[in-house]
Parts: C-alpha cells; structure tokens; sequence
C-alpha cells in the first residue's frame, strides 16, 4: 500500500519477545529531517482488519506567518465619529 507524504501506521508487533517492542510500523516522511530534530506526531487508534493499530499523521502545522503571526486576526471596526454619543 502506498502512503501519503506525512502519515503512517504503527501495528501490534505479532513476534514480540521479551522486551520487544509493542507496535511496529512505518511512516514516510513530508520533509528531510535533521538529525536530533523532534518530529511531532499525532496519532488515531483504528480498529481495522489485521487488528488494532495507530494512524499516524506528521503534526507540522504551524502559524501563519502573515498577519504578524496572528492566525485568526479580528478585523478592526471602524467607528465614524457621528455614531458616538458625546
């Protein structure tokens, strides 16, 4: 199966032994990382018919850089000075 840049899949690891790991998988990539970079990761738990597993999606979303990194910015209301009342 071929996977989208950006997601993977963890599954119950069937030879666990010992202190084996619990889940095993793959993931391919968006970018290239660096060495030492923390990937942050988000992840869904699926039931599916090999069994359970966990989806998992490369969690890069990041501000906005326009609006001066306001990501939802509130446009500005304009009042004309004949609405106020003094």
């Amino acid at each position: 199966m071929e996977r989208k840049e950006g997601t993977g899949v963890l599954l119950t690891n069937q030879r666990k032994k010992g202190a084996g790991p619990d889940w095993k998988g793959e993931m391919k990539v968006e970018r290239a990382y660096a060495a030492g970079e923390t990937i942050k990761l988000a992840g869904w738990t699926k039931e599916s018919s090999v069994g359970v597993l966990i989806s998992l999606k490369e969690d890069n979303w990041r501000p906005a850089q326009e609006n001066n990194g306001n990501v939802n910015p509130i446009p500005a209301k304009r009042i004309d000075d004949e609405d106020v009342p003094f």
